[in-house]
């Protein structure tokens, strides 16, 4: 088809010709900001992660949440320092083999792909169950099955996602900003009044942090940062990645960080000792906030939280779609995978063609929940399914983080960077592995919690991780003996 262009780079032709064949865009910080920040989905995080860490931990979600973001600015320092000297796209891919080998490298790149592809094809029934509960629940309408809801968004986003990167960053944008808006009037309304009893203090001194299982809040803190690495992704359509990027990374873990802050220090106001008594002693936490926001901004309010969980969920799976397809793509260019995935669309400037094949994988997935839930209508075991698969993804996540610090680390102690402080290069970095060691650490200890199985079940589950990773490093090492010309390009070396 003329339209679209050859993957591989003729080093031959015309600037103009060249331009085509690779990805292209002119993202700046704001737009890489909206699709990382639209990732980590704020309303779906207030509404759905945080009323269950104020039931585990109470207070100490103020401490913990205060915590992740600062050992995830320590991992952004060394990851943004070597965002400037590995000038290659591929992320996480790119920079885990610069630091530990093209072998453990493309053990990663399967890794981070197969994780995302986890959180990514599970959510698609969330979605759906979402859906199917505004429309009957909301507006009354048709009783339609989930799964209908599943496939029409997953369709939606898959022609967003064709387009150009900066049409699904506008996308992102306007899902986010109207999410961010409902949040922070219900802070303002909330520390208005004041709550029962007034700021809770309590949640500022050491007995309030170490309040319930500390260990796990901090494991789902770390979880409502989901997404927040994904800026590299996104190298090759940004205007200046070298400033771009770092700057993209840091200011998206600071805002996330405050806002959760804010929003969880308004929540522990609105609810009151009392409130918090009761949630942690078993009390409801599935409606906590709508019932708050009802309480304190308006009636109107739930209905308003419905629909933008929608708009919230839709930009968390439009951010990851896309992340998702540029891994493939990067894998395609470099001849790991099909050639046919490192194709980009000569108008769009988009990879195309892995987007189409995350998109059909999409549909397949809700397909094949509904039919392993036995089409259930409601879609109640098809969210469990989506519950527990998002757990086993955010291990994935935190294990990657662990690699890549890993690597920054090996990469800056091989390469002597005249500029490069040793903050940059040794100490942030070994800080932040050994921060995020312990979170993985934590992460298989309470894996039963995670994933929402018994803890041997859901310990079950996790032994994906390593036979993903160990099946890369094999298939590297096939690639040695049996292509090393492909082996050779693996991190676009």
């Amino acid at each position: 088809m003329s339209q679209h262009i050859s993957a591989e780079r003729d080093e031959s032709a015309p600037p103009s010709t060249k331009s085509t064949t690779e990805l292209r865009g002119q993202l700046g910080v704001g737009s890489i900001l909206f699709s990382v920040v639209a990732w980590a989905a704020p309303l779906l995080v207030v509404v759905g992660l945080m009323p269950s860490m104020i039931a585990f931990g109470g207070s100490g979600i103020i401490a913990a949440l205060a915590v992740s973001t600062v050992i995830l600015l320590l991992f952004s320092v060394g990851y943004a320092a070597v965002t400037r000297y590995v000038e290659r796209p591929g992320a996480f891919y790119a920079y885990i083999t610069a630091g530990l080998g093209k072998d453990v490298g493309l053990g990663g790149a399967f890794l981070a792909m197969s994780g995302y592809l986890v959180l990514l094809l599970s959510t698609w029934a969330a979605f759906g169950v979402y859906g199917r509960q505004l429309v009957v629940d909301t507006f009354h309408g048709p009783d339609l099955p989930w799964y209908l809801y599943g496939i029409a968004g997953a369709g939606l986003a898959g022609v967003a996602a064709y387009r150009k990167i900066e049409f699904s960053a506008k996308t992102l944008g306007v899902a986010l900003i109207l999410e961010v808006v409902l949040v922070l009037v219900f802070n303002l309304r909330v520390f208005f009044d004041g709550g029962p009893d007034g700021p809770p203090l309590k949640a500022l001194s050491w007995d309030g942090a170490s309040t319930g299982n500390f260990g796990l809040v901090l494991l789902f803190a770390m979880l409502c940062f989901g997404g927040f690495e994904s800026s590299a992704i996104y190298r090759e359509e940004a205007k200046d990645p070298n400033k771009t990027i770092p700057r993209a990374t840091y200011v998206a873990v600071v805002l996330i960080g405050v806002f959760y802050l804010v929003a969880a220090w308004a929540m522990l106001t609105a609810l009151g000792s009392e409130g918090v008594a009761d949630a942690r002693a078993g009390g409801a936490v599935a409606s906590m906030f709508g019932d708050l926001a009802a309480a304190y901004v308006g009636n109107v309010v739930p209905g308003i939280i419905n629909v933008l969980v929608i708009s919230s969920t839709f930009a968390c799976l439009l951010a990851q779609h896309n992340a998702v397809a540029r891994y493939a793509y990067s894998l395609g260019k470099d001849g790991v995978l099909p050639r046919t995935l490192g194709v980009a669309h000569a108008r769009h400037h988009s990879p195309f063609v892995a987007s189409l094949i995350v998109s059909a994988l999409e549909v397949a997935a809700v397909v094949i929940i509904a039919a392993a839930t036995a089409l259930d209508s409601a879609g109640t075991d098809a969210f469990t399914v989506y519950i527990r698969l998002n757990g086993l993804g955010a291990i994935v996540v935190v294990a990657l983080l662990v690699l890549v610090s890993a690597a920054v680390l090996a990469y800056f102690k091989v390469h002597k960077v005249p500029g490069r402080g040793v903050w940059k290069t040794t100490i942030a970095p070994g800080i932040a592995l050994a921060s995020l060691g312990a979170v993985l650490i934590l992460s298989f200890v309470n894996v039963d919690a995670l994933i929402g199985a018994g803890f041997l079940a859901s310990l079950s589950f996790t032994l994906f991780i390593p036979l993903v990773w160990v099946g890369g490093i094999a298939y590297a090492r096939w690639l040695k003996k049996s292509k090393p010309a492909v082996y050779e390009k693996i991190g676009r070396q």
